[in-house]
């Protein structure tokens, strides 16, 4: 999962009220779904894997729902995942074109920015389950 497609789906998404160092930090079990939704998008946004992966839970699960790329399971393999945001140029994100919140679940349109010249990735769905504050699921529909 480093290249722009997870990314895309990963999610994760556009600006925010909260600084995204403290983003995941200031939700809690009573934080709505798209607020921790809406952290984690600022953390990935920000390149800060530490909050990216606090908006987590401890046994998370990210599934490409194409089978393509095998499920991700846990903090470490987060972890591992994501570690890219730490490498990439300061304008690489992802902005939301488009959110639906419905309970507990949030699906988001995200478009890839600040890809190299020549590099382009289409825009794609990401839906994230929430629960106690943190993201359990978060699964990547195949491009159609």
């Amino acid at each position: 999962m480093t290249h722009p497609r997870p990314v895309l789906l990963a999610a994760l998404l556009a600006s925010a009220s909260l600084p995204a160092a403290a983003a995941c930090g200031n939700t809690s079990a009573t934080s709505s779904p798209a607020e921790v939704v809406q952290a984690q998008v600022d953390a990935y946004n920000a390149h800060d894997l530490a909050a990216f992966t606090a908006c987590y839970a401890d046994d998370a699960r990210v599934v490409d729902l194409s089978g393509k790329r095998p499920e991700r399971k846990g903090q470490a393999a987060l972890k591992q995942a994501f570690a890219f945001l730490g490498q990439v140029p300061k304008g690489f994100g992802v902005d939301i074109l488009k959110r639906v919140v419905n309970g507990p679940v949030v699906i988001d349109l995200e478009h890839v920015r600040g890809l190299p010249p020549g590099k382009h990735a289409p825009d794609s769905l990401a839906v994230y389950e929430v629960r106690g504050g943190k993201i359990v699921t978060l699964w990547f529909p195949p491009p159609t």
